[in-house]
């Protein structure tokens, strides 16, 4: 029985406090951002900013019914009028199709490190690939270096948008280089890009080097005004050092 049953009281239903928000897919899905993905019940819309909701892939595109395997994590940074818009936090395979990739006899390989697009998004990113048999240490190495090479080869080159689009897209043109790549190692069965995750959205390296040059520079003007300062406060000592001594018998007449 409800505390409040067993009181004589009436219990509170919390879902007449509940408001439904709609969730906008990002922007930097280019033609599939800003449209509506989905409703959410919320109680209060300040504490909602910064919520992380998952969807699929297809709930953006709502193209192919195979995106329903991917799932896709966005954060709500902003509520206007009802509509809350939202930024790419990451995605991954879904465990269902993940665990359909698995097969007896042969290999997984992970690869797992973080990289920065050209736009200061630093993204940390897992690869997966599987193979047709079995391969040994030494293969399973030369393919995680390939990836490592082709990934910090291409992602510095991409800002958020492009990243987005070769990272959740199994037909883009970085997974058939890939898979081109791998296969001259050991025949795959599938690569790809497992899972991405935000980790920090940081300014682009010119715009960091230009508020750098800002800063050293303003550094620079204050220590040359505190040398100017300290020269002038020794000026003053000196001075007053020199004084000629007051004659007390002039200041007694």
């Amino acid at each position: 029985m409800v505390k409040g049953a067993r009181r004589g009281g009436r219990v509170r239903d919390k879902w007449r406090d509940k408001q439904w928000l709609i969730l906008d897919s990002p922007n930097s899905f280019g033609d599939f951002g800003g449209h509506h993905i989905n409703y959410l019940p919320i109680t209060d819309t300040t504490t909602a900013i910064g919520r992380v909701v998952e969807n699929t892939l297809f709930d953006i595109k709502k193209q192919d019914p195979a995106d329903h395997k991917t799932k896709v994590f966005v954060e709500i940074n902003n509520i206007n009028e009802g509509v809350a818009s939202t930024i790419f936090k990451g995605h991954e395979y879904g465990k269902e199709f993940l665990r359909s990739l698995v097969r007896r006899g042969s290999s997984m390989i992970t690869h797992i490190h973080n990289y920065t697009t050209q736009d200061g998004h630093e993204f940390r990113v897992e690869i997966v690939a599987f193979t047709q048999r079995r391969i040994n240490s030494s293969k399973k190495h030369e393919l995680r270096r390939v990836i490592h090479n082709l990934l910090s080869e291409k992602i510095p080159q991409w800002d958020l948008n492009t990243f987005i689009k070769q990272a959740t897209d199994d037909n883009s043109e970085f997974n058939r280089e890939i898979l081109e790549k791998g296969k001259r190692i050991s025949s795959l069965r599938h690569i790809g890009i497992k899972k991405t995750k935000l980790l920090s959205s940081l300014k682009s390296p010119i715009e960091r080097s230009a508020t750098e040059t800002e800063t050293g520079a303003t550094e620079t003007e204050t220590g040359a005004t505190e040398t100017e300062t300290g020269a002038t406060e020794t000026e003053t000592e000196n001075i007053e050092n020199n004084k000629e001594p007051v004659d007390d018998r002039e200041n007694a007449a």
